[in-house]
């Protein structure tokens, strides 16, 4: 690596903001007999903003089930924990975080960035 590679790294990442205009979810594949994740834009937004292109970086996804419809999961916060990162995979700690903002909340799952874009899951993804 050059000495300069930090410097473009750094201006690749200031413009992650402008990716997230062009974000949309392809309801070809939508089954209705799973769960639904509603996951708020701004809290994507800010994950998408905060991450690194070529590091992967992950975060666990908590939030609420609506009472009136169980098949329904709300994202309500994704919580970013310590973790070891590189152009494959992300190492999360074994335990989950304990804060009381998080009492009233259920771990749903854990949403990660990557390198680049495929059409199926990676193998990791897909043993995890």
């Amino acid at each position: 690596m050059s000495k300069t590679d930090w410097r473009l790294r750094a201006v690749s990442a200031s413009t992650l903001h402008l990716r997230t205009k062009q974000i949309y979810v392809n309801s070809d594949d939508i089954q209705e007999s799973g769960f639904t994740y509603v996951l708020p834009k701004n809290i994507l937004k800010r994950f998408i903003c905060i991450s690194d292109l070529r590091i992967q970086v992950a975060g666990l996804m908590y939030g609420v089930t609506p009472e009136d419809n169980r098949s329904v999961k709300e994202v309500r916060c994704i919580v970013m924990v310590p973790q070891i990162g590189t152009y494959q995979n992300c190492s999360l700690p074994q335990y989950l975080p304990d804060h009381p903002y998080l009492k009233d909340m259920e771990p749903l799952g854990w949403i990660h960035t990557q390198p680049s874009e495929t059409g199926q899951l990676s193998p990791y993804d897909a043993a995890i």
